[in-house]
């Protein structure tokens, strides 16, 4: 399968308020501040006038799966540290929900190299 998409690989307004959602979820207070602080940068002038004003840089979208995978960690440890079962199927659904984001972030990257 192919990818065709050849707008500029970014994460838009919408694409941080899911992960904001997301974070929300999930109760992760330290990525909501970092996807905060990411979604005030963006309501700040861009410095490159060809950019629109909801679209995020290369460094930006590899920045946001470095916190989706520090998320992933925590949960990961929380997995192991558990004997409940419950507890487990949430971690484990929580991690999905990581790992379907991660993909995104991913397709939004490879799009600039294509």
């Amino acid at each position: 399968m192919e990818y065709h998409d050849k707008e500029p690989a970014s994460l838009s307004l919408d694409d941080y308020l899911d992960l904001l959602n997301l974070a929300i979820r999930l109760g992760d207070t330290k990525w909501q501040a970092d996807i905060m602080a990411t979604l005030q940068q963006m309501q700040e002038p861009q410095s490159k006038p060809h950019m629109k004003k909801d679209e995020c840089t290369e460094q930006e979208l590899w920045q946001c799966v470095d916190q989706i995978n520090d998320r992933m960690l925590v949960l990961y440890n929380d997995l192991k540290a558990t004997d409940d079962e419950d507890m487990q199927r949430e971690l484990l659904d929580q991690m999905w929900r990581l790992k379907i984001a991660r993909v995104e972030v991913f397709r939004k990257i490879r799009s600039i190299y294509l």
